[in-house]
């Protein structure tokens, strides 16, 4: 399979969110869709996606550009994403554009690139259900801390 580079078409395929909401506000592009409703933004990659510079910088301005210069919690659905550039892991410990972060994952690989991710500036957990996610993204819940 063909990584997508930077200037290149995205292929004809699904958005990797699910279905939005009517209510929701949504940029989707490329390897990944974010999408702000109710104070809440969640953030889809796109699976088996290896996630570049590129890709992580794509999907920060559209959560800049749907905070409305809030910071808000965030919801990432790793959803069995094939892995993280070490430059785009780098850039997301070191920029800080949502309060907490709450990944969402379905196996081992989704856990160790959370596990990555956890010194982040803003607070991190991991979880396998959807719900409790942003509910503690929310502040809603305490959550557990992600165990290795």
């Amino acid at each position: 399979m063909r990584q997508i580079e930077l200037g290149d078409t995205a292929p004809s395929r699904l958005c990797p969110g699910p279905g939005h909401s009517p209510s929701a506000h949504r940029h989707c592009i490329g390897k990944h869709c974010v999408e702000v409703n109710d104070g809440l933004l969640r953030l889809w990659w796109a699976p088996d996606s290896r996630v570049t510079l590129a890709d992580v910088l794509a999907a920060y301005e559209g959560i800049r550009r749907l905070s409305d210069g809030y910071v808000l919690p965030l919801a990432v659905y790793l959803q069995g994403m094939g892995g993280i550039a070490p430059a785009a892991r780098m850039i997301i410990l070191e920029c800080s554009l949502t309060s907490r972060t709450a990944f969402v994952g379905t196996g081992p690989v989704d856990r160790v690139i959370a596990a990555f991710l956890e010194h982040a500036r803003s607070e991190t957990h991991y979880f396998e259900n959807a719900s409790e996610a942003e509910a503690w993204a929310r502040g809603l819940s305490s959550g557990t801390r992600m165990s290795g």
